[in-house]
């Protein structure tokens, strides 16, 4: 990770050190992300049908797949309805119907985009477990680390500005967490000097972003005094 200090310290690239309390903006850089959303059965059972690969744009509300008693609990589920309509069922025999027949499918609860695939056709499923990962497409976030002595400079829904690799346009974007307890920095940044610093994960949001955006994208992010 590194930090750039904009104003008085215009051009020099620093490592989280140096230029304090100047009151200009301050530049961090860091990954595209995507809020996750994981996927799993309500009950244990046998996956019947995943209709959907990685890389798949799913949109709310879309069966994703399906366990091995969806059909005949849907069934049942008709049926109850049927009776009810005609006063032949209770409304709690009708709604224990249609939970049942709820349980047996994996139902998308946001748009987007499929992240992983952790489950095939014929695998038994337990109840809670991940059968995909859903990326939501509509939280796009950059998460950056800020060091222990700058940390009171930022602030939430403090305004930022992010610019990606490849694209030549800044989108605006703000603070929408910060952690509330130092860490050392990740050991996947570049040198252990920066790996050795205690930092304070902050994630900013993206207020606009393209279609094409995808996570992964390095980003510069300057949060604004």
């Amino acid at each position: 990770m590194k930090a750039q200090w904009i104003g008085a310290c215009t051009g020099a690239m620093l490592l989280f050190s140096g230029c304090h309390n100047d009151g200009r903006a301050h530049m961090y850089s860091g990954t595209l992300e995507l809020t996750e959303h994981s996927i799993g059965a309500r009950v244990t059972g046998r996956l019947a049908t995943l209709r959907v690969d990685e890389g798949d744009q799913v949109k709310k509300g879309q069966l994703l797949g399906t366990l091995d008693r969806a059909e005949q609990t849907e069934r049942d589920y008709r049926r109850a309805q049927g009776l009810f309509d005609h006063g032949g069922a209770t409304q709690q025999s009708l709604e224990e119907a249609q939970l049942a027949w709820e349980d047996q499918r994996l139902i998308a609860p946001v748009d987007g985009v499929i992240l992983i695939k952790a489950r095939e056709p014929g695998e038994i499923v337990n109840a809670g477990g991940t059968v995909v990962d859903i990326g939501d497409t509509a939280e796009f976030w950059v998460r950056i680390y800020i060091p222990e002595g700058d940390i009171n400079r930022v602030r939430m829904n403090q305004a930022a500005s992010i610019h990606f690799d490849g694209l030549s346009r800044a989108f605006k974007g703000h603070v929408f967490f910060i952690s509330p307890t130092a860490e050392f920095t990740p050991r996947n940044v570049q040198t252990p000097d920066e790996r050795a610093t205690q930092t304070f994960a902050v994630k900013v949001m993206l207020d606009e972003r393209e279609p094409n955006m995808r996570p992964g994208v390095s980003a510069d992010v300057t949060l604004e005094s």
